[in-house]
């Protein structure tokens, strides 16, 4: 009788312990990349000074892994996290340095947990509640990608999808005597999915009242719409943004006007293909002070390897024509106009080969002497040295514009960079 109780014990035991087991499944993606670069004249100074013009090189990495548990195929849990990002042998954005032994910073100070949110699907829709990814929507023009956290619900209705978030994008009164100095979004969605393409508007509004204290709110309504269409060979996708309303001030109130637009077209005809795109983000009227003109935009439309390029700004440390004391961009295309020309070819199956040509004007000009940016050829080579290994070499020359002097009378000079990024995908 003791052996049958001991038995059946642990026969409970194993069923209780193995239960949760096979009730959960784990799934795991991410990637993990290692990029290194040489930057020649990044500050586009004609002559190398104490502060400025001297040229750059270095190597930065990421690790990237999303989680997700599965409960029942209804209900999931989704996180993701950064790891020893940062350049090598450098600060890592923490106090600890990569590959520097003496370094005394725990190690969790290089660990970034960024998202973490439940997904249930019901009968009456898909609903996404925790921190989760933000800014982005239709093409990669405009989007400024971001953890942020929100409450969305998506529906399904035939060819049609539905949705409508609420996130909260700063709390700035909780433990203090203020009350509402919060900013929030609230934004509604349709896309429809036809033969060959799809289309889609996002409506947003934005109530931003965190310097309320200081006399200052914001109330900014965006609409975007955008289009994907394949036609045989021929794939066009375009995007329009608009953004109005108004912020106010303690001295005055401001009209919130500005638009952004961009379309790319692209041809494919066996193992190569050509293409072209326009993009413009409005620039604002420094006559009209009580107006601001700009238009959204952000860091994710990457068009070139230097002019406007995130991952080349970011881990360079500062902006492209910033020695010069006078205009200078960074990794977000603003008051600007972009004109693109390029094509690709694959010779092999596992390696592609692309090469563009790109002219940059201001749409306002301001105080500088000249309206024209500069010219960039790009040219990069891919290769899958395995189905999850790529291996990416580049090469671009970017012609400054006196654009970029503003209203000084400095020299400008060229910048040209080479890099290459072996990624990791998993």
């Amino acid at each position: 009788m003791k052996r049958f109780v001991v038995g059946l014990l642990v026969l409970c035991l194993a069923i209780l312990f193995t239960m949760p087991a096979s009730a959960l499944d784990v799934s795991a993606t991410g990637s993990y990349y290692i990029a290194g670069y040489y930057d020649d004249n990044g500050d586009l100074m004609k002559n190398e000074t104490a502060t400025g013009g001297a040229s750059n090189a270095w190597y930065n990495q990421r690790l990237r892994v999303q989680t997700t548990f599965t409960v029942n195929p209804a209900l999931k849990l989704v996180t993701r996290f950064d790891a020893m990002e940062g350049i090598w042998g450098g600060d890592s954005g923490t106090s600890s340095n990569l590959g520097d032994p003496t370094a005394t910073a725990t190690d969790e100070k290089n660990l970034d947990f960024d998202r973490v949110y439940i997904e249930a699907t019901t009968e009456y829709g898909m609903f996404q509640v925790g921190y989760q990814q933000g800014a982005v929507w239709g093409t990669r023009f405009a989007d400024a990608e971001s953890d942020v956290p929100r409450i969305k619900w998506m529906g399904k209705f035939g060819d049609w999808l539905v949705g409508a978030v609420i996130e909260k994008a700063r709390e700035a009164d909780h433990g203090t005597t203020s009350t509402d100095n919060d900013a929030d979004k609230y934004m509604a969605l349709v896309v429809n999915s036809f033969e060959g393409g799809k289309a889609g508007l996002l409506y947003v509004y934005v109530d931003n009242a965190t310097y309320k204290s200081l006399g200052y709110n914001q109330n900014a309504h965006m609409l975007e719409p955008y289009a994907k269409v394949q036609i045989g060979d021929l794939y066009i996708e375009t995007e329009a943004d608009y953004w109005f309303g108004d912020y106010v001030t303690a001295s005055k109130e401001v009209d919130l006007s500005g638009l952004s637009a961009y379309i790319n077209a692209k041809y494919s005809f066996g193992p190569a293909y050509a293409g072209a795109q326009i993009a413009w983000v409005q620039g604002d009227d420094p006559s009209t002070t009580d107006e601001y003109e700009g238009g959204p935009s952000g860091f994710n439309y990457d068009p070139c390897l230097i002019l406007w390029n995130d991952d080349l700004q970011k881990w360079s440390g500062h902006n492209l024509g910033n020695g010069l004391g006078g205009n200078n961009t960074g990794d977000t295309m603003s008051n600007a106009w972009l004109y693109q020309i390029y094509a690709g070819y694959s010779p092999i199956e596992k390696l592609d080969l692309f090469a563009s040509f790109t002219y940059a004007k201001a749409d306002e000009k301001g105080t500088a002497a000249d309206d024209e940016i500069g010219s960039e050829i790009d040219i990069t080579a891919n290769y899958k040295l395995f189905d999850n290994l790529n291996y990416l070499v580049g090469f671009g020359y970017f012609f400054a514009g006196d654009w970029y002097k503003g209203a000084t009378s400095n020299e400008v000079d060229d910048d040209y960079i080479v890099m290459n990024k072996l990624t990791l995908s998993f």
